[in-house]
């Protein structure tokens, strides 16, 4: 979406060039195999609960993250943050883990609980930034993404099956406009849903996330604190300038920015790989509570956070938020999108 590149389907080959993300090759091998295995079913409480949460808790943070989607900026194509069943080598241990993306991150450390609220958003055709690092076909919406996530999560790629392709075969096209036509997303969607009740145990908490944590917040609002903010933060809009914004919710805990004299701390990775690709050089993080005292290795399962983005324009992009009390905000077409990102409205950079 945000490149100059030839997107149109004579421009993609059946190589399955920039195919990195789905680790085609890899899922091919094992789709048919999963796809028929019988699986031992498990009850779904029976699933590992990430620490420090309930099973409410778990699943209305995940249903917060499904949510906000348009706030994923970097799929595992870009990053690797954590383990998971699809690349079970990389193994982090709670002194190495960090977060550099806070919607995909709580997404996979939330294990099986993100899964329904995922399959869910399979069929939602809302408009959404591209968050792949090098994009090469039209616009992914929602419910693309989602079903990104799915598969870096352990969920198999059924999309070759439903339409009768060879994977090895299948051009980046097909992968995102075969799901257009007719009632293919619905397809798709209870073909997931049936291999998910058929796999449950598919899909848990990834190792070297859960390990020890402090017992107490650090930080924590009060009722009358948390309030307030809420009433500030109401008041945000994309296309905000940057003295708007602090006017209005004061001076954050934290700063990432492409220009080193602007940063609060270093090295907190707030903007994350693609931000260069999104035009965005600038984030902001207000924390509501908070259970770490390194912003970059931040527990997006416990800590609650509001991050502010800003493009090189000067004007608020989007608002990430995992406070149950301040809703996320981001802008709700791609013309929008251009407008906060380069100050365009036709479309163009």
């Amino acid at each position: 979406m945000l490149s100059n590149q030839d997107d149109s389907p004579a421009a993609h080959t059946a190589d399955g060039s920039g195919l990195q993300r789905y680790t085609r090759h890899i899922l091919c091998s094992i789709a048919a195999a999963l796809l028929f295995s019988d699986g031992v079913p498990m009850l779904f409480g029976q699933q590992t609960l990430p620490s420090g949460l309930t099973a409410n808790q778990a699943t209305e943070l995940a249903n917060l993250m499904c949510r906000q989607l348009p706030n994923l900026t970097s799929v595992r194509d870009a990053i690797v943050t954590l383990p998971s069943p699809n690349n079970p080598s990389i193994k982090k241990g709670p002194k190495e883990r960090f977060v550099w993306d806070d919607v995909y991150d709580t997404l996979v450390e939330l294990g099986a609980y993100s899964v329904p609220c995922l399959v869910d958003r399979l069929t939602d055709t809302q408009w959404t930034p591209d968050p792949r690092m090098e994009p090469l076909l039209g616009v992914p919406v929602v419910g693309d993404v989602a079903y990104m996530v799915l598969t870096d999560k352990g969920v198999p790629d059924l999309l070759p099956t439903l339409a009768h392709k060879d994977c090895k075969k299948m051009t980046m096209d097909d992968w995102f406009v075969w799901p257009t036509m007719g009632d293919n997303r619905l397809q798709l969607q209870n073909a997931v849903r049936a291999w998910w009740l058929k796999h449950p145990q598919c899909c848990g908490v990834p190792q070297g996330v859960d390990g020890e944590r402090s017992s107490n917040p650090i930080f924590r609002m009060s009722t009358s604190q948390l309030a307030q903010a809420q009433t500030r933060f109401a008041h945000l809009r994309p296309g905000m300038t940057v003295a708007q914004v602090l006017n209005d919710v004061g001076k954050p805990h934290g700063v990432d920015s492409s220009d080193e004299s602007d940063r609060k701390s270093a090295d907190i990775h707030l903007l994350g790989f693609c931000s260069p690709d999104r035009h965005e050089n600038r984030a902001c993080i207000y924390f509501v509570e908070r259970w770490t005292k390194d912003i970059q290795r931040r527990d997006p399962l416990r800590d609650r956070y509001v991050i502010l983005f800003f493009s090189a324009t000067g004007a608020m992009t989007r608002m990430f938020s995992n406070v149950a009390e301040i809703p996320p905000s981001f802008p709700a077409s791609q013309s929008a999108w251009y407008g906060v990102m380069w100050g365009a409205t036709d479309g163009k950079k």
